[in-house]
């Protein structure tokens, strides 16, 4: 059939009909942006002929479109002089690392400068004690693991593209990698950005976790793919490394065998650090390639690896022998030395290359849905291919649900290629119609751009773009890459609730309720049950809106770790709920009456895990100022399609709408967890005992230290406290608790809100964050008396009795009827415009922290 005979593609616009949305750059610009940049740039690192324009016109997908002008800058500060002067004079900028996106993204599709950051390679800072390094954008992934392995350290995202991508590029896309099953992907390891905004202004984000008062920006700028802010420098979270590895082959006749086998280790409360699967047809083109000993008569096999301290092993190894082997396994391999682990690694990681030798182009998907789901999915995709005349290769990040069908095919038959976008147009509405993301890792790029709508309602597309509108005002950064261009959505019908305003108890009750409140321009406030000190009072006017009626558990996915409850849940429910399947949620306990949307929306500290709330919230149900239901987020760990607009109702203290319903991430409840309870008169000495127990390879995963009257109590929760007890001098008092950890640390949570609720009677409290190692500065200005808890993970703290006049990183301050707040000031246009965003005629008053 010739080319000119199919029919439209799904929901297609030929490529010409999108980029004639953006006016190419006219010759005068052009001129003119060569002429600034001659100011600060040799002529080596400026490029306009047009072969040397030809390196910097693609990535990894193959489509080639060329820039006008490629700046290549040395400095932080020459990549400012060039997004301030491509600001002044109008043009397009598209940000550059490696250029090994999956997507597009990094394609200048209507030309533009591109501004290439591959020489900001300086790795400015590896500080042990506080578990963080400052790189620049242009770091190559693979470097930094070198430096930090120096260190005893590793940065756990490692994408497949490692060993070229650049940290820049990593946050850009928010990569994932083999490694995500265990460690999370990019945004749960990023506490700060170094960014460049698009009028030229160079910034550094709020802090990511529970030390910000404002909103997540750091979380919303990370995977937006260069189309909000040119990201210059990272503040990544590094962890100790594993000084071992078991690397592990269980062989499958059938391929759902393995795909189910996979919950079943999960169940079984082992958390590998990698697993991966490859089917039949991968395995038959990888082994000729590289020998890695797959054996080719088998359907399908997995590839598994756990990490950690020599002694978890035997263990562990054999109780994933024993659930594969149940599972249907025929054959399971151990590598005995490091050159046969790295065997079965070098096949998985050939997996691209030798699919890349059977036709001139692949075209490689990213699908991600919830992990039971995947063996329907994967029958989808087969079927799909024999449908449309491919045989589809199928590899997978199999522990997140992570999907990465192949499909080959000659971009030179235009046969092919349209049977190969309707293959993959199908494929990616299989995975929305299972609840998943359209893409887990490889980004929206301007491929994916005309299938958001499988995702996304026009409200939730409206609200992105309005989004992108905040940071970019003249949609000059990487255009029509990452959203869709939506027109402005009709107006919000109209509502009103006459003279009295009844409480609502559903969440359509509650639609109208706010659209009536919109009408009338009627302040409200958001309210549940969560107690604690109200740092903004509402309007005097202002309707409480109680969504203590919404309790129920909407999902209950035990299989894929995932759970969604209406956000008046009751927090000690949940704990409850959870704990009784066997699963754990280190932010709540049994008992607690907090609502978890006043726990959200107020980013409340846990410390039971190094983790945030932003780190287990996977997806977000709210109403907004104009009474329209959201829905941002997925139940699975990876997606990118999109911005996340998750990570900003984080902490949104209620100003962005109402939390209706939250998606949490779980983890199998840890067996047999150990307590030890450190007692001393010297906090400062525990202090530095406890920062240096946490650069080791078996750290605690829950860790506080609290002073009642003149003693300070160190209570960590995890395992190996054996490892732990000989970090701390003899002078200190120790308790070891085994059998009741769990009822020890609830009892710990019950004495922390017995002091926030004895402080907010006294009206004497504080709390902010530093460096963790800046916690010993905290220490020294406390009064003697004063109840205090520090975070070492993360450096907050909170003080329940009389504050200092001055503390390092203050964010909140009540003493007596003197409420203060902390504000940072350089983001306060952005964040304002962010609330207009979602509440244009500012319904939602300022959140108090006794507010859901």
């Amino acid at each position: 059939m010739a080319a000119s005979e199919h029919p439209p593609l799904w929901g297609a616009l030929p490529r010409e009909a999108l980029t004639q949305q953006v006016p190419r750059m006219s010759d005068m610009t052009r001129q003119a942006l060569v002429s600034a940049f001659t100011q600060f740039l040799p002529p080596e690192r400026l490029l306009t002929e047009p072969d040397r324009l030809m390196a910097y016109s693609f990535d990894a997908t193959g489509e080639r479109h060329r820039p006008d002008v490629v700046a290549i800058v040395d400095t932080v500060g020459e990549a400012v002089k060039v997004m301030a002067s491509a600001h002044r004079l109008g043009a397009v900028v598209i940000v550059r690392g490696a250029g090994s996106n999956l997507s597009g993204g990094t394609m200048p599709v209507v030309g533009g400068v591109v501004l290439a950051l591959s020489r900001l390679r300086q790795i400015r800072d590896v500080d042990r004690m506080n578990r963080e390094a400052v790189v620049e954008a242009g770091v190559v992934n693979a470097d930094l693991q070198e430096r930090l392995a120096h260190e005893g350290f590793f940065y756990p995202p490692d994408p497949a593209s490692h060993r070229i991508s650049t940290v820049g590029g990593n946050i850009a896309e928010n990569s994932g990698g083999p490694h995500c099953v265990k460690y999370g992907v990019t945004t749960n390891h990023v506490r700060a950005l170094e960014v460049i905004l698009a009028d030229g202004t160079f910034r550094i984000t709020p802090p990511t976790g529970t030390e910000r008062t404002g909103f997540d920006i750091a979380g919303l700028l990370t995977g937006s793919e260069g189309t909000l802010a040119c990201v210059v420098g990272v503040h990544v979270q590094i962890a100790p490394k594993p000084p071992a590895t078991r690397t592990m082959l269980a062989i499958f006749s059938q391929l759902d065998d393995a795909i189910r086998a996979v919950s079943a280790i999960v169940a079984a409360k082992i958390v590998p650090s990698t697993l991966e699967l490859l089917d039949r047809q991968s395995i038959a083109i990888i082994e000729p390639f590289v020998h890695a000993g797959y054996p080719v008569d088998a359907d399908a096999v997995l590839l598994i690896e756990v990490d950690g301290l020599p002694e978890t092993f035997p263990h562990a190894v054999e109780t994933i022998r024993a659930v594969v082997m149940d599972k249907g396994a025929v054959e399971f391999r151990e590598a005995q030395t490091p050159a046969e682990a790295e065997a079965l690694w070098r096949g998985r990681r050939a997996h691209y290359g030798a699919a890349a030798r059977m036709a001139p182009h692949l075209w490689v998907q990213d699908v991600t849905v919830p992990r039971p789901l995947l063996p329907a999915m994967v029958h989808d995709v087969l079927a799909i291919g024999q449908r449309w005349g491919f045989e589809i290769l199928t590899a997978a990040h199999v522990g997140d649900g992570n999907l990465h069908p192949v499909i080959t095919y000659d971009p030179a038959n235009p046969d092919e290629v349209y049977r190969m976008r309707q293959a993959d147009h199908e494929i990616l509405a299989a995975c929305v119609q299972y609840g998943g993301s359209i893409t887990g890792e490889h980004g929206i790029g301007i491929d994916k751009v005309e299938q958001l709508p499988l995702m996304y309602s026009a409200a939730e597309l409206e609200i992105m773009q309005g989004l992108k509108t905040v940071f970019d005002p003249a949609h000059r950064l990487n255009p029509l890459k990452a959203i869709l261009p939506v027109p402005p959505s009709d107006p919000v019908p109209p509502a009103d609730f006459g003279d009295h305003a009844p409480q609502p108890t559903t969440v359509e009750e509650a639609q109208a309720w706010i659209r009536a409140a919109y009408h009338r321009h009627q302040p409200v406030v958001v309210r549940g049950a969560r107690r604690g000190i109200p740092w903004e009072d509402a309007p005097p006017d202002a309707l409480p809106l109680d969504t203590r009626s919404w309790g129920r558990v909407r999902d209950f996915d035990r299989d894929n770790l995932t759970i969604e409850v209406e956000s008046g849940m009751r927090a000690g429910d949940l704990a409850s709920v959870v704990r009784a399947a066997g699963l754990d949620l280190p932010g709540v306990y049994p008992g607690q009456e907090d609502t978890v949307g006043g726990l959200v929306a107020s980013n409340l500290r846990t410390w039971r895990h190094p983790w945030s709330w932003r780190d287990w919230v996977l997806g977000v149900e709210w109403i907004d100022g104009q009474g329209r239901l959201l829905r941002f987020g997925r139940k699975t760990t990876k997606n990118v399609a999109g911005y996340d607009v998750t990570k900003l109702a984080v902490g949104s203290q209620g100003r962005l709408g109402v939390l209706t319903s939250i998606i949490f991430r779980l983890r199998p409840l840890p067996s047999d967890p150990e307590w030890l309870t450190v007692e001393s008169t010297d906090g400062p000495r525990l202090l530095e005992d406890v920062l240096t127990l946490l650069t080791t390879p078996a750290r605690p995963e829950g860790v506080l230290l609290v002073r009642e009257a003149q003693q300070w109590h160190l209570l960590l929760l995890g395992a190996h406290a054996d490892r732990w007890a000989p970090v701390f001098g003899s002078s200190a008092g120790m308790a070891r608790t085994a059998t009741d950890a769990w009822d020890t640390a609830d009892a710990w949570d019950r004495w922390r809100q017995t002091a926030w609720d004895s402080a907010r009677e006294r009206r004497a409290y504080a709390e902010g964050g530093v460096k963790p190692r800046a916690l010993r500065e905290i220490v020294s200005a406390l009064a003697p008396t004063a109840r205090v808890a520090l975070f070492p993970y993360s450096g907050a703290y909170e003080i329940y009795g009389t504050v200092p006049e001055a503390l390092p990183g203050l964010l909140r301050r009540v003493d007596g009827e003197t409420v203060w707040s902390s504000r940072a000031t350089e983001w306060q246009e952005i964040e304002a415009g962010i609330a207009h965003v979602f509440d244009p005629r500012g319904v939602f008053a300022p959140m108090t922290k006794d507010v859901s």
